[in-house]
């Protein structure tokens, strides 16, 4: 049985974690060891384990008490108490805390591989369940979204998915350009091949040339056998190439080369290897600027321009920061196991659309799932928030040399519009929101 578990050990005697670690990492576990309570909790605080494995009994502190410290934080915790203390007290004790199951001191490898496979029973199931439940309800990438950058781009994607052209992704950093790459190959007639995901910036110039082409036995040191890379992994379906301006000359000429020939050759070999891989690449660079700069293949560029979408930074669509917002926050909530999704109060809410977003979707994603971790309320308000958001809003200056803040600007700009355009839905459309925001923004402001 497969035994790829995350497990968090607790035991003060340090020959037992030792020996101990060494047996769960033989039987498949990746294994993080603590020698008390205090610093187990810390870890339980940073990450979920698919096991706790803890002693009984461990100088002021006690497994019993972590078990319930783990369940609080995730209600499926699965916790294991060890003790050389085995009496069905303990064991019954153990059970009503939460505890999934009970080892006497001293047990058996037997008992112990037979224990772990009880547990990657358990967590294999819940893991497939995950996955067929949020295949079930994963939202349509475009669906809800109201800003009319996104009604172009979901018209564009329609146009290009099916094709088997090379598609490149232009955007700031965190504006969704590797969502939308899956969302290109699920369209497209390539679905159910690979959809093989590069992240160029993430690897040294003499390591990328091999991931991406891969390398024959000897063509330096360490190459002991040949090697297919990422191009050939792509068989038949869609290899995303992120960051593509981070890319060496050579690299550029071997990519070239298979968007001209659909073929590439390892590195050290000769030897030319056809691959069907439809191509997408992004870039947060300017590549025409990277190409008068020198640092850009003039060909390389044409080839890859052959269709472009440019994604829109999020300040820049602020009326879709609602949908993301509820969409990141059942997410989180889900992954946390919460009863129910955390909601946003109104003055939250107002927050998250008045922010400006230099990370882009990334941060806001980042900020929300933080939001779920920290508040235990129904609702998060802005006391909630990270301190970047809590700030007061910039001032902004007026023509009569005052500075006023953003709050101030934007209640003036609604005031004026909602006196021009009587009609709610028409204001703001103007406004570039969505009416239910513009009645909340109506009542912060205390306008008609």
């Amino acid at each position: 049985m497969k035994r790829d578990l995350k497990v968090l050990l607790v035991d003060d005697d340090a020959n037992i974690r030792r020996s101990l670690t060494l047996s769960l990492e033989e039987l498949g576990c990746r294994v993080q060891a603590e020698a008390g309570v205090e610093g187990a909790k810390e870890r339980l605080n940073q990450c979920l384990y698919d096991l706790l494995l803890t002693d009984m009994r461990m100088g002021a502190g006690t497994g019993l008490e972590l078990i319930r410290w783990a369940r609080k934080i995730d209600p499926q915790a699965l916790c294991v108490v060890m003790t050389a203390y085995a009496t069905f007290d303990n064991a019954v004790e153990a059970v009503k805390e939460g505890g999934f199951d009970y080892l006497a001191k001293p047990f058996t490898s037997a008992q112990l591989e037979h224990l772990l496979d009880k547990v990657a029973t358990v967590v294999g199931l819940r893991r497939e369940n995950r996955r067929l439940r949020e295949a079930g309800r994963q939202p349509d990438y475009f669906a809800g979204m109201l800003s009319p950058a996104m009604r172009r781009l979901e018209d564009l994607v329609r146009k290009v998915a099916p094709s088997d052209e090379t598609l490149l992704l232009v955007g700031e950093s965190g504006t969704g350009k590797t969502e939308l790459a899956k969302v290109v190959h699920a369209r497209s007639a390539r679905a159910a091949g690979p959809l093989v995901t590069v992240f160029c910036s993430t690897l040294a110039e003499g390591v990328l040339e091999s991931e991406l082409f891969g390398h024959a036995k000897g063509a330096f040191t360490g190459a002991v056998a040949d090697r297919p890379g990422k191009f050939e992994t792509a068989q038949g379906g869609t290899l995303f190439l992120d960051e593509i301006g981070e890319l060496s000359p050579s690299a550029q000429a071997r990519l070239l080369r298979f968007l001209q020939d659909k073929v590439v050759e390892r590195v050290g070999s000769n030897q030319a290897v056809p691959v069907d891989a439809r191509i997408i690449v992004a870039t947060n660079r300017n590549l025409q600027e990277e190409v008068a700069q020198g640092r850009f293949r003039e060909d390389l560029y044409y080839r890859l321009n052959i269709l472009e979408c440019q994604l829109v930074a999020l300040r820049h669509r602020r009326e879709d920061i609602p949908l993301l917002a509820k969409r990141f926050l059942d997410e989180a909530s889900a992954a946390r196991h919460r009863p129910q999704a955390l909601r946003l109060d109104p003055a939250a809410q107002d927050r998250l659309e008045a922010y400006g977003w230099p990370g882009n979707i990334r941060e806001l994603r980042n900020v929300i799932e933080r939001m779920v971790l920290l508040c235990e309320k129904p609702a998060a308000g802005l006391e909630d928030l990270p301190e970047s958001l809590k700030a007061p809003a910039p001032a902004t200056q007026a023509a009569d040399g005052q500075l006023r803040s953003l709050e101030a600007v934007e209640r003036e700009q609604i005031q004026r519009v909602l006196a021009a355009e009587p009609n709610q839905e028409r204001a703001a459309e103007i406004l570039g929101v969505t009416t239910v925001t513009l009645w909340r923004k109506r009542k912060l402001y205390g306008l008609p």
